[in-house]
Parts: C-alpha cells; sequence; structure tokens
C-alpha cells in the first residue's frame, strides 16, 4: 500500500467520523422541525436527504440505530399513530432533555467551526 492510498484511507475515516456526528445533529434538527406533529423515522431520513441534496445520507438501518439510541438517552420520546397507508408508524418527538441536548449541541457545532474556520484562514494566510 503507498502513501497515498493510507492518507485517502485515513482521511475517509476522519470524514465517516465527521458525517455520523452531522447526521445525529441533522436528525435532532429534523425532529425539532416536526415537534408539534412529531415524525415517522422513514420520514426523518427522506427529509435529511432531501434538505443535504443527498450529502447527509446513510441507510435507513442507519437512522434507525441513532434513533433508537435516542430513545435510549431519553433525547426524544416515540408514540404509534395509525397510519391510513400501511402499519403504525412511530413518531419521534423531542423530549425537554433532547431539546437542551440539541441547543447545546448546535451551539458547540457553530462554536468549534468558526475557530477552526478562523485558525484556518489565519495558517494559511501566513504560507
Amino acid at each position: 500500500m503507498t502513501e497515498t492510498d493510507e492518507i485517502t484511507q485515513w482521511v475517509t475515516k476522519e470524514i465517516i467520523n465527521l458525517l455520523n456526528n452531522a447526521n445525529r445533529l441533522a436528525l435532532l434538527a429534523i425532529i425539532k422541525k416536526y415537534q408539534d406533529e412529531g415524525i415517522y423515522g422513514y420520514l426523518i431520513g427522506e427529509k435529511l436527504i432531501e434538505a443535504t441534496q443527498g450529502e447527509l445520507d446513510g441507510t435507513k438501518a442507519t437512522f434507525y440505530a441513532i434513533l433508537r439510541r435516542f430513545e435510549k438517552e431519553q433525547m426524544v420520546e416515540s408514540e404509534l399513530k395509525v397510519s391510513s397507508s400501511g402499519p403504525a408508524r412511530k413518531h419521534y418527538r423531542l423530549t425537554q432533555r433532547g431539546e437542551r441536548a440539541y441547543q447545546a449541541l448546535w451551539q458547540n457545532w457553530i462554536h468549534y467551526y468558526g475557530i477552526l474556520e478562523d485558525l484556518i484562514e489565519n495558517t494559511e494566510s501566513e504560507l
């Protein structure tokens, strides 16, 4: 394996880590947007793909795993609702805990993005 291949693998792994965290924040944002009526899992995934033009995607299994984790962590609560087009669907809403966590995570995301942007701009301008 060449050094270029190793670097490509390293970068790919880092991007996957970044996207996994972005997906979690994005899923919370979508659930928040539909807080009043709740939103079911499949539609959350569709809204994520639509809103990000496919840049943040993943498998539906990945979305459901994140939603199950959010439920376990008491960030979201779910309710089964009857559907006119098939079986009952689990609709998700943020809990108060989830709302606070979402707001804190979003503020930290903005904060660290700004720090990194400044650092990179300053570093590159010095070259």
